[in-house]
């Protein structure tokens, strides 16, 4: 078991970084539900707590190790799951169309839980169930805020920085898929994949920041930009 700390120094300072900036954030959140008792902010919370325990496991134990474990795919696909929930209850408070979903991602993500723990034959169908998880994620965290602040026009346009910070781990998650799911080929070497991530999380997690600070409709205080 080789910790980042001993085979890239660099990368684990990054994800250092991020790990703080998600833990803060998640922080926040969680503080800001428990007063207004609205449920994005619990949802994005559950995000940055997930990606903070990620970032942390894989500078203790590394990528391999940590990439590996079966119930990895379950708990990361937790991070898009998150932003995606909140996003529609946020957008759509009167709906229950962020319920309707966070039932079907919460069953998918127990599917996939259940079968990269049975291996064999089930197996097979884990990367199936991690792209019905990943890819309806992505596409509401990447769209609806640019369809909501352009089209709608009923949010800031600020809120296109948590569309742009969607598109970003849209494509982390690209990469990560390629890293993860067996049988399929990766469009660049792993150790590239290993050394673009931590800095294209620093890059996603800057975006959130501003997605969810700066528009009135759903942002909490943080000191250094609602000062």
């Amino acid at each position: 078991m080789a910790s980042l700390l001993q085979t890239d120094p660099l990368s684990a300072l990054i994800l250092l970084i991020v790990g703080v900036l998600a833990i803060v954030l998640a922080l926040l959140l969680l503080k800001e539900y428990l007063s207004s008792k609205k449920p994005y902010h619990l949802s994005w919370a559950i995000s940055f707590l997930v990606l903070f325990i990620s970032g942390v496991l894989i500078i203790l134990l590394g990528w391999g190790e940590t990439l590996g474990n079966a119930f990895v795919p379950a708990i990361a696909a937790l991070i898009p799951v998150g932003l995606a929930v909140g996003l529609i209850f946020a957008v759509w408070p009167d709906k229950k169309c962020g319920l309707y979903y966070a039932i079907y991602a919460i069953i998918v993500i127990l599917l996939i839980a259940v079968v990269r723990v049975a291996g064999g034959d089930l197996a097979r169908f884990s990367s199936l169930l991690i792209m019905a998880s990943h890819i309806p994620s992505g596409i509401i965290v990447s769209f609806v805020p640019f369809y909501t602040a352009f089209v709608v026009k009923d949010i800031e346009t600020t809120s296109a920085f948590f569309g742009i910070g969607g598109l970003l781990i849209s494509f982390g998650g690209v990469l990560l898929a390629f890293a993860t799911v067996e049988n399929i080929d990766p469009i660049i070497p792993l150790n590239d994949i290993f050394v673009i991530l931590p800095i294209l999380l620093l890059i996603v997690g800057i975006f959130f920041l501003l997605g969810i600070g700066l528009p009135k409709k759903w942002n909490i205080p943080i000191p250094v930009l609602n000062s």
